[in-house]
């Protein structure tokens, strides 16, 4: 067995061995013992079939917000009848407060357990100024930015709640802004703190802020059906676990659409787990499917299918590790990039913005991104089109990861490559951090065990970089890869390159190296 292979193999152990452990911290049921080893249940057959995780259920009862000071005539703060009635619900046993046709100024409505805010057709909560709670304080707030450090200036807001739901209607920002906020005023429109069982469904958002949705420490969480026409980031999972997002589309967003992130907001490390997004349209003044930049807690099972990104301008699909999170177990498939100044970006970095006393370089391991498609690559607010790249550093190398089914068009020539240059190791988590590229297509440094399969680039006019430059890799496959060469006749460059597979790949020739310390064909 080839150190490459061996590295890949021992990761996938690691990575059971994570799992294993985490199924049973959550006492599952019908554990079976096979040689010895105790055998758990798997979520899904396979990381794209939907979980089904469980949804909240409410008794049938209703509480009209109307009937406690919320006429819904979009005139005054109409958050007092609507608290209101979110609490007499509450105290009650819970059920559903309903929201009749009408425009309902509020903010920071204070969200409760079992409770079912439904929206009619018609009805629409609006952010109005003067009215925001002020952001409370927080002894850890150096560790993140500041929209993410303080909860209370949102349009609705909840912590420790369990069983919560919101369902159809439309909730717009108004007033709520995207940076930081006047006194009075606020930047997000839904958070949760270590919220259980939440679901929003079939919700529109004309108008976001800093977040449409801020959930930090939450499982079992569902969103689906849910429309986000503006916002800077739509969606950012801080530390969450159990969650499905399916049927959604994100459009307008400045930031990240899906951010999968941990931060150290709440005073500990937090670790993500088991998250699934599928059958989504997103567009993206950044990242489109991004990890990080916030990643002081670990990731596991991570999974995205059937999404088509419609604009990307830093990154198509985005994995970082900058604050000693290991991102371990990821999977992607049937994704259609348009528009993307990145196509695929993954970087570790020891920017090590964490309050954990035991905090060190992360890592990023067990990757899959299979059948992608990417065109239209265009310059995004950052800079240029750069090549995709997997960047490591030399204390962290990428572990076990293939790249099966993917074509790539580049424009071809651009400010995003340079012929011979080495890139910096940024604490920055942006492409742009890293400057030019020495390869047209694909940058590859400290990795090991990583499989190009059935990888196609083309370009629109003539490069001067190699497609692939790759420095420092253990355990590197080129199965079926297909290019055209760079002007001085190239298609790779390698160096210090171990445990090289080459087959099936026009230009060129089929080979296994043990050791390549510096080459190019």
């Amino acid at each position: 067995m080839t150190t490459g292979r061996l590295v890949a193999r021992l990761s996938s152990i690691h990575f059971i061995e994570n799992q294993m452990t985490f199924f049973f911290e959550r006492k599952a049921l019908h554990v079976s013992v096979i040689c010895g080893l105790m055998v758990m249940p798997i979520l899904a057959a396979s990381p794209f079939a939907p979980p089904d995780f469980p949804l909240p259920a409410f008794p049938a009862r209703t509480w009209t917000v109307s009937q406690f000071g919320a006429p819904g005539m979009g005139l005054t703060n109409e958050t007092p009848g609507i608290d209101r009635a979110i609490a007499e619900c509450n105290a009650n046993g819970g059920g559903i407060v309903f929201f009749p046709p009408g425009k309902y100024l509020a903010a920071s409505i204070h969200l409760k357990s079992n409770v079912e805010l439904q929206l009619a057709p018609g009805a629409v909560i609006v952010g109005v100024p003067g009215g925001f709670e002020m952001p409370e304080p927080n002894p850890y707030s150096r560790y993140q930015d500041s929209g993410h450090s303080h909860f209370h200036n949102s349009l609705m807001w909840g912590e420790n709640i369990t069983n919560f739901a919101i369902i159809g209607g439309r909730i717009d920002g108004g007033s709520i802004v995207h940076g930081t906020p006047e006194p009075g005023n606020g930047d997000k429109l839904i958070t949760v703190v270590s919220g259980k069982g939440l679901l929003f469904r079939n919700i529109t958002h004309n108008k976001g802020g800093h977040f449409v949705y801020l959930l930090n420490d939450c499982e079992n969480v569902t969103l689906d059906g849910v429309v986000i026409k503006e916002s800077r980031d739509a969606v950012d999972l801080m530390g969450c676990r159990d969650v499905q997002i399916h049927n959604c589309n994100f459009t307008g967003c400045g930031d990240d659409t899906i951010g999968v992130k941990s931060d150290y907001a709440l005073g500990r490390k937090i670790n993500s787990e088991n998250i699934y997004v599928w059958d989504s349209y997103f567009e993206s003044g950044c990242n489109g499917l991004q990890f990080g930049s916030e990643t002081a807690g670990d990731f596991h099972n991570v999974n995205f299918w059937n999404i088509r990104i419609g604009r990307a301008m830093k990154a198509g699909i985005g994995i970082t590790s900058d604050d000693g999170g290991v991102i371990d177990g990821v999977n992607y498939s049937n994704i259609v990039i348009r528009g993307a100044a990145s196509p695929i970006f993954m970087l570790i970095t020891d920017r090590l913005r964490s309050g954990d006393p035991h905090k060190k370089t992360g890592a990023i391991e067990n990757v899959t991104i299979d059948d992608v498609t990417v065109t239209g690559c265009e310059p995004g607010r950052q800079g240029p089109v750069y090549p995709c790249t997997i960047s490591g550093r030399p204390e962290s190398f990428l572990h076990n990861v293939t790249l099966e089914n993917i074509k790539i068009d580049y424009p071809g020539s651009g400010l995003g490559q340079k012929p011979g240059v080495v890139p910096p190791y940024p604490t920055d988590y942006s492409p742009r951090s890293m400057g030019p590229r020495p390869a047209a297509g694909f940058y590859i440094r400290h990795a090991t065990g990583l499989t190009l399969k059935n990888v196609t680039f083309t370009f629109d006019q003539p490069v001067e970089c190699p497609p692939i430059v790759a420095y420092e890799v253990d355990g590197l496959t080129l199965d079926n890869f297909d290019s055209p060469k760079s002007s001085d006749n190239t298609v790779v460059q390698l160096e210090n390159v171990k445990n090289l597979t080459v087959e099936n790949s026009p230009g060129l020739k089929d080979q296994e190296s043990a050791v390549v310390t510096k080459g190019s064909e």
